[in-house]
């Protein structure tokens, strides 16, 4: 298997995980915020996603440099984290009773979200719109009444980047050109 076969599965990954995502929004509004059936989807997105961000920064590892390393493992410990304490949440044992593990969590998570879209822009490989999309997401998050679409709008990111490495509608390096 090639190195753009194996990047364009992570992409496909990243898809499906982003699809997973999107049931987080109408669990929370059917069976309520932290329901069973919202964790799952959460878990599952979270692990799909961990591996599907590799290609969607391998996508574009020459042109994102080091602040896109950089980002991308600040992005990945993130999702590890967040995927820990989901499941730390399945088991009905308060993630804050981690302490400083939930702080680290919440902090690279909202860090990674914020760094890996600049990167990806800033590497111009990857369509804007998702980019834009977890940009506008953390805004949106800290609004109680919206707080129930952010799942819907990350999903949507994570669905519009994977398919763009997916299909390889991604935009040419200037020195490809």
């Amino acid at each position: 298997m090639t190195i753009e076969r194996a990047v364009r599965w992570f992409a496909f990954v990243a898809m499906v995980g982003g699809i997973v995502r999107l049931g987080m929004t109408p669990s929370s509004y059917i069976w309520g915020g932290d329901s069973n059936q919202e964790l799952i989807c959460a878990f599952i997105a979270n692990i799909l996603m961990v591996f599907g961000t590799f290609g969607l920064y391998l996508a574009q590892v020459k042109e994102a440099g080091k602040f896109g390393f950089i980002s991308f493992a600040i992005m990945e410990l993130g999702l590890i984290l967040v995927t820990c304490t989901v499941w730390s949440s399945m088991l009905h044992v308060s993630p804050w009773d981690w302490g400083i593990v939930k702080a680290f969590e919440i902090s690279s998570g909202m860090l990674g979200l914020l760094l890996f879209p600049i990167a990806n822009l800033k590497a111009r490989v990857l369509p804007k719109w998702p980019n834009f999309t977890l940009i506008i997401m953390l805004a949106v998050g800290v609004i109680p009444m919206f707080e129930k679409i952010v799942a819907l709008l990350w999903g949507a990111a994570y669905i519009g980047m994977g398919y763009a490495v997916w299909s390889s509608k991604l935009k040419k390096p200037k020195y490809e050109q």
